[in-house]
């Protein structure tokens, strides 16, 4: 083979591996958990068939995390992620151009849980816990959790473990002494002789939990998709508190066949706490932010609009698509 052909060849492998790449990047949408609340509008969307319904041609994978989902997403590798408003902040602070387009949950809905030999909050001071990345939502809560019975982050030993099911594993496995989940996983927990520590539920934090993000360069070049992502995804939320049965066995599907039981007992939960409108929380980003400014200085002087872009749910509001879809007219 010549020198030249040889080159030709490296070339035309290159530019194939590009093109092939560039078309995957418009066309998948990232989950960034396998537990049984952060994702699971978007598996709704997907197996019900109403990406499709929207003239969405989406396709789901999945990024433990939404850090490393916004990076994803940044580097163009996907057309939209699932994350968390903490991780926006993060990437928005450090110079991405994305923004939240539509939310799904606007509280935090977790638990501290752990070994039954604590009795108490106070007893997890000097404890090992099982930790997800920082940036996640579970890292800020449980930095919140334990902020609230007055323990700083620093008198526990935090084990980077990441999501949730392996988060509990390594509390039911005797790794380590306690952790935080949600709803699916305490049910879990407590079936397997672990103990609610802290109910965070109970605290009514406002806080930007499951949303979709995309960059600010998709939503200059391609509003309409953009628009039509936000319906599909507050028609699903519609369609996972109407339909109990297709949804639990569909999130049975994404958390690798958990009880039915368990599953029941997260839907009664994501239920209650799915936001309808899909109007993401601007309270929620501002308490964020104020948590963020004793340590980094850029979050004083950022608002929590600098994060979002709400034209598409303010236009979903003005249309009635969501009363419609709920029988209110």
């Amino acid at each position: 083979m010549t020198r030249s052909r040889a080159v030709y060849l490296i070339a035309l492998f290159f530019l194939t591996f590009a093109s092939i790449r560039g078309a995957h990047a418009t066309s998948y949408f990232a989950y960034i958990s396998d537990s049984t609340n952060s994702s699971v509008i978007a598996w709704v969307a997907k197996e019900t068939g109403i990406f499709k319904k929207h003239g969405l041609d989406l396709d789901t994978i999945f990024i433990n995390g939404s850090v490393r989902g916004i990076q994803s997403l940044i580097a163009g590798d996907l057309s939209y992620s699932g994350a968390v408003g903490t991780a926006v902040i993060n990437a928005g602070l450090a110079g991405a151009d994305i923004a939240i387009v539509q939310s799904q949950m606007n509280t935090l809905p977790y638990f501290i849980i752990g070994k039954s030999s604590i009795k108490s909050p106070e007893g997890l001071k000097g404890r090992t816990a099982a930790v997800h990345i920082p940036g996640t939502s579970a890292d800020f809560a449980m930095r919140l959790a334990l902020s609230k019975v007055g323990i700083p982050y620093k008198d526990i030993k935090a084990v980077t473990v990441g999501g949730a099911p392996a988060r509990l594993a390594a509390v039911t496995g005797g790794q380590v002494d306690f952790t935080v989940v949600t709803d699916g996983e305490r049910i879990q927990g407590e079936k397997l002789g672990l103990r609610v520590i802290i109910d965070m539920a109970k605290l009514n934090v406002p806080f930007q939990f499951n949303c979709t993000v995309a960059t600010r360069k998709k939503i200059r070049e391609n509003p309409d998709e953009v628009r039509r992502v936000v319906w599909a995804m507050a028609e699903s939320i519609h369609f996972f508190k109407t339909h109990k049965d297709v949804s639990v066995k569909i999130m049975q599907k994404y958390t690798r066949g958990l009880p039915r039981d368990v599953m029941e007992g997260a839907h009664a939960a994501n239920s209650e706490l799915l936001v309808e409108d899909t109007y993401p929380t601007l309270e929620g980003l501002k308490q964020t932010l104020d948590v963020q400014a004793l340590t980094d200085p850029r979050a004083s002087k950022a608002k929590a609009e600098d994060f979002v872009d709400l034209r598409f749910v303010d236009e979903m509001r003005k249309s009635g698509f969501v009363d419609k879809l709920y029988g209110r007219k």
